[in-house]
């Protein structure tokens, strides 16, 4: 084999390990709402999921903003969702941790250096 084989070999393997992995996004697909919590300020977060991408918008979060922010590096490893949004005052990174149920989301992320908590649950029937 030459090396121009093994490397088309490789990246082979490399998108099939990808496909066998891809997540199945129906688990998180729909509106989630609940508290976020920054220190002594809170309010409430609507995070809405579809397609595998999302947006987020927090309530009473002067430097984030009101209006809804689209998710970027979004990640589902079945488990946990990670992303990041930007606001106004930069990105908040965000890890989020599915119950077993698959109708509650609660993690930490970080906003402008503070740890901000999210309690998400699913709104509606799924």
């Amino acid at each position: 084999m030459t090396r121009l084989h093994v490397l088309a070999l490789v990246a082979l393997l490399i998108a099939g390990i990808g496909r066998a992995y891809a997540q199945d996004w129906s688990k998180l697909e729909g509106g989630w709402e609940g508290p976020w919590y920054r220190g002594m300020s809170s309010g409430k977060a609507h995070l809405e999921i579809a397609n595998g991408a999302g947006t987020l918008q927090l309530s009473n979060a002067e430097s984030f903003g009101d209006e809804p922010h689209p998710l970027s590096k979004i990640q589902f490893d079945g488990k946990a969702l990670s992303f990041e949004a930007r606001g106004g005052g930069g990105p908040m990174a965000a890890t989020l941790k599915l119950n077993e149920k698959g109708d509650q989301m609660k993690g930490m992320g970080k906003y402008e250096g503070f740890g901000v908590r999210f309690e998400l649950q699913r709104v509606g029937t799924k």
